[in-house]
């Protein structure tokens, strides 16, 4: 009888463990095995839209933006991220603002347990990216193109980067725990506007 109800636990873990982490694996086998990366480098090529979103070629990601989101308010951002969209950090500037500005973006927290795993797959991947690397951003109908500069991993409170500001360029951040599912570190990509 034991044994049986060991088998049981045993592959029900199995099953539930497949269950939370599908996006995961779906998201890397899109990004390692598909032929066909998404191809975005004129504006006429991207669908027309006035909404908020992210784009990210090299790594399939494309996702609505929810604007002034507490990054300390734990039931919003949770409320908000479950959605599988990413959140933009309540006092950084938006995108196209200008010198100086930083638009700081975030999403994949797993401080909710194994369920946010599931719901937030969207910066899964951002580890893959590098410096060159692009990311657009339609911001209510003004398309920007960002171009990766750097790569950080910082400690979970670490939060420098929220105020981030360099006089001579645009920065956006985008933010997802590190490594994936854990919150023990936060990787950040830095991206420049390329006018």
């Amino acid at each position: 009888m034991v044994f049986h109800v060991a088998n049981i636990l045993f592959f029900g873990a199995i099953i539930y463990g497949l269950y939370l982490y599908i996006p995961l694996f779906s998201a890397v086998y899109k990004y390692k095995f598909s032929k066909s990366e998404m191809v975005v480098e004129k504006n006429d090529e991207r669908p027309e839209s006035t909404e908020y979103v992210v784009q990210i070629p090299k790594i399939l990601a494309y996702s609505k933006v929810v604007e002034n989101v507490s990054p300390f308010d734990q039931a919003e951002y949770y409320r908000v991220l479950k959605n599988n969209v990413i959140a933009q950090a309540k006092g950084s500037q938006s995108p196209g603002s200008g010198l100086g500005s930083s638009t700081y973006l975030f999403a994949h927290s797993t401080n909710d347990g194994v369920a946010m795993v599931r719901n937030n797959a969207v910066f899964y991947l951002l580890g893959e990216l590098q410096n060159e690397d692009m990311v657009f951003v339609n911001y209510h109908g003004k398309e920007l193109k960002y171009k990766v500069i750097d790569k950080k991993v910082v400690k979970a409170d670490d939060l420098d980067y929220l105020t981030y500001s360099d006089p001579e360029k645009e920065v956006l951040i985008l933010q997802t725990c590190w490594p994936i599912g854990t919150d023990w570190n936060r990787l950040l990509i830095l991206a420049e506007l390329i006018p």
